[in-house]
């Protein structure tokens, strides 16, 4: 009997058709955990429509891979047709759909506010030829990475050459397999297919994005995302002998409209300044042994630490210091915020920072950063690089994004934000020393 398709509903995208092994992966426990993980941490205490999670988003990211990928089969430039066979490059864009499903299977309750709370890498189950020499603080792609190779040698539901091109194409830095990196005379697709899930314009952004936005009830995060993806295409560099994600020239704008939406999405939600002393909070608690819950690097450990069961020890702890302020939803009180690091408000940050230790005041300080972009004018083309197929003179020319965007610039720059809160307990007692301290 012939299997039916199998669809998710999805508010943002509509009906996403499903594989029969992607749908596998996703009935899988280490993706069905991910039902228990939030999208967006603590932003539903401000946000309380966003409560959407890790699970939605990762479907989605899957969804605008392959579709990235079908607009890049439609690319009359240079094609990819003209390079490799139609069993490859069906391998090609299963990967990458694998690689969006699964480049969020790793996060730990509340996404990136526990990120400080997770072990060092030498703790993860992890074979020996992942594991980096120097035994650092692990992050969430760590956990990602030991998740999805573990799918492949116990689960069988990826093979090995699989799961190390999805690991190869997440993190830049582990070696693909044969099947994606031999070039046999050909150009390399590799670079093309990192930048599809892992670049400045890339199947995570564009559905976080939208998806962000939507729950949490703002316009900050949208784009045209039709006439986005509708742009795209694929050049050969031939100096390098590599594929890179194109823009026709008139899709320029609608590049700037994404970029700008990411920029007011990081200002206006995820660095929300009612927000940025809840992950002192979570990382007090532990540190202070209020919350016994370990992250320890096992893959059964991964199974069972969810934003469930660690509600439910916040709310047993309800009484302590620190708990109490996660489960009472107390925010703490900002007294300043410097954007960008500009020097003379950072200076003045310093300066209430040490009257008020001075003065005995409890300060929790919060620094958040992001890249802006990772296209810098005047820099050489690399396996980074996004390129805009533009016409001059009825001819077309090709130059990197950077030299024909506005919005770019010639040194990198990032998304920062640094703040200064007291306790609301705190808050006159601080307001009325500086406002005697302060010249």
């Amino acid at each position: 009997m012939k299997s039916r398709n199998a669809f998710i509903r999805c508010p943002i995208h509509g009906s996403i058709p499903l594989s029969r092994r992607e749908l596998a992966l996703i009935d899988s426990p280490y993706f069905q955990r991910l039902r228990r993980i939030s999208q967006l941490g603590f932003t539903s205490f401000v946000f309380p429509g966003a409560v959407h999670t890790r699970f939605s988003h990762s479907v989605g990211a899957m969804h605008l891979a392959g579709k990235v990928f079908d607009q890049l089969m439609r690319n009359q430039y240079h094609s990819l047709t003209d390079y490799y066979r139609p069993d490859q490059l069906e391998y090609y864009r299963q990967i990458i759909r694998f690689a969006a499903l699964l480049h969020d299977i790793g996060h730990p309750p509340f996404s990136h506010a526990a990120e400080s709370l997770l072990p060092t890498i030498h703790s993860l189950e992890f074979p020996k030829f992942l594991k980096p020499k120097v035994n650092r603080q692990s992050t969430h792609e760590d956990f990602s990475h030991m998740i999805i190779y573990h799918l492949a040698r116990e689960n069988q539901l990826l093979n090995e050459d699989e799961a190390l091109d999805i690991i190869s194409i997440l993190s830049k830095k582990q070696r693909p397999s044969a099947r994606l990196n031999s070039t046999n005379g050909k150009p390399m697709i590799f670079p093309l297919l990192c930048q599809i899930i892992n670049g400045e314009i890339d199947a995570d952004r564009m559905d976080y994005l939208l998806r962000d936005s939507y729950f949490a009830g703002v316009p900050y995060g949208k784009f045209d995302l039709d006439r986005l993806v509708g742009s795209f295409s694929c050049c050969l560099d031939e100096e390098s002998e590599q594929f890179l994600l194109a823009i026709e020239g008139e899709g320029v704008p609608s590049y700037e409209i994404f970029l700008l939406a990411r920029v007011h999405m990081f200002y206006q939600i995820y660095f929300h300044k009612s927000l940025g002393a809840y992950r002192y909070y979570l990382k007090m608690a532990f540190d202070e042994g209020e919350l016994k819950q370990e992250i320890d690097g096992s893959l059964e450990n991964v199974l069972v630490t969810t934003e469930t069961v660690l509600m439910e020890e916040i709310r047993q702890n309800r009484n302590q210091k620190w708990a109490g302020k996660i489960h009472h939803r107390v925010p703490a009180k900002n007294l300043i915020r410097v954007l960008d690091g500009k020097k003379g408000k950072l200076a003045k940050l310093n300066e209430v920072e040490q009257i008020l230790k001075g003065k005995g005041i409890e300060l929790i300080p919060v620094y958040s950063s992001n890249q802006y972009s990772s296209q810098v004018k005047n820099k050489k083309i690399n396996s980074e690089t996004i390129l805009v197929i533009d016409e001059e003179f009825g001819k077309d020319i090709i130059i990197p994004l950077a030299e024909k965007s506005h919005l770019l610039e010639k040194k990198q720059k990032r998304i920062e934000l640094s703040q200064l809160y007291v306790h609301r307990e705190d808050y006159e007692a601080a307001i009325e020393i500086l406002q005697n301290e302060l010249d």
